[in-house]
């Protein structure tokens, strides 16, 4: 739970925790949501505090109220918000929660056959990263990072937990040409179900991402995000 000190209002107190019960699957929509009583026990805060919070979440349609029964989480979108690929750290930010990366895996190795060979040669050395991206102990998404030399050396390596694309881009001084970003909204393997905690029905959406620097023909980095479905539903349009 976050600390009451981390936000500059009681109200965004309470907001962001219900936001964050929302995110993390547990409340998928049309769930009831804790009751205003449950919210003051649990938040130690006043009933005027959680409907503020309340009022504006439905405001913002977030979620709405049946009279007489509760608070319910609103019909998500059916389209897929693509926002957290372009910057994750800087949505969750934006959201008011905490980003947290813990790196699984710092090492170089050496291409084998696969995606990674759409681009690079069968044995070609590059640098892997393996991270959890995370707001408190919710997993957001599972995140696997592959640079040849030349881009691994424009990286700040004391600062892998942070956001890699903005590390990169602060450090960089050769033009990026482009990128090529192909996304699959497919079923989850069993062993990504239970990483995220998945519902059996629900998909698993995977962004795949090259990135060109200009005057080099093969891209100098890979990026392999996958993130559950009710992670980019909901509520990223704020």
């Amino acid at each position: 739970m976050a600390k009451r000190e981390n936000s500059p209002t009681l109200y965004t107190y309470v907001k962001d925790y219900i936001m964050k019960l929302i995110i993390s699957g547990k409340y998928p929509a049309h769930t009831q949501l804790p009751t205003e009583f449950q919210l003051m026990d649990v938040l130690h805060v006043g009933r005027a505090t959680v409907r503020t919070a309340l009022a504006q979440l439905e405001s913002e349609g977030t979620i709405y109220k049946r009279q007489g029964v509760g608070t319910f989480v609103s019909e998500r979108s059916n389209h897929y918000g693509l926002e957290p690929f372009i910057s994750l750290s800087f949505m969750l930010k934006h959201l008011g929660l905490p980003d947290k990366n813990d790196v699984l895996v710092d090492r170089e190795i050496s291409v084998e056959p696969g995606l990674l060979t759409e681009h690079w040669n069968e044995g070609e050395r590059v640098h892997y990263l393996k991270r959890l991206r995370k707001s408190e102990d919710t997993l957001l998404g599972i995140e696997e990072d592959y640079y040849t030399p030349l881009a691994y050396s424009k990286i700040d390596t004391n600062n892998l937990s942070g956001s890699l694309a903005h590390n990169l881009l602060t450090n960089l001084d050769t033009p990026i040409e482009r990128f090529t970003t192909d996304t699959i909204v497919r079923k989850p393997t069993e062993e990504e179900v239970r990483d995220f905690s998945m519902k059996e029905d629900e998909m698993l959406v995977q962004m795949n991402r090259w990135m060109y620097f200009q005057g080099i023909e093969k891209p100098v980095n890979f990026v392999i995000f996958r993130v559950p479905s009710h992670v980019l539903e909901y509520p990223f349009l704020g």
